[in-house]
């Protein structure tokens, strides 16, 4: 599955989610869009819910991505890893650096979930 990575902003955190194949060929693509998004001033949830296949290529993206997040005093999670990304981690023997919050909860662990938009501004 090909590779993707996109982002949404909320007020708190940054969602960035990434779907396809993590591997050697789309490692260096994720590394290119997510470490901006890992260097802004917000907290970073990544979903993996879509993710087919993880290597170790993109394990250390992840790896790496949490670095610059947690040693800048921010949070990281990882929103519903898919079963590919939960088994790497676990056989890696990491799953304990990376939180794990549910598809269906709000964003952050204890956080309330980012207003909706207005859909009418004007008004």
């Amino acid at each position: 599955m090909e590779f993707s990575c996109t982002a949404r902003q909320g007020e708190r955190h940054v969602v960035l989610t990434v779907s396809g194949d993590v591997d050697l060929a789309a490692h260096a693509r994720f590394q290119a869009e997510a470490e901006p998004w890992a260097a802004a001033p917000h907290d970073l949830i990544l979903d993996c819910s879509g993710v087919t296949f993880l290597d170790s290529m993109g394990l250390r993206v992840l790896v790496q991505l949490r670095r610059l997040v947690t040693d800048d005093g921010r949070e990281f999670a990882l929103r519903a890893p898919s079963e590919s990304v939960r088994r790497v981690l676990e056989l890696a023997g990491v799953e304990s650096l990376f939180p794990v919050v549910a598809a269906d909860s709000g964003v952050e662990p204890g956080a309330e979930p980012d207003p909706e938009p207005d859909p009418d501004p004007v008004s």
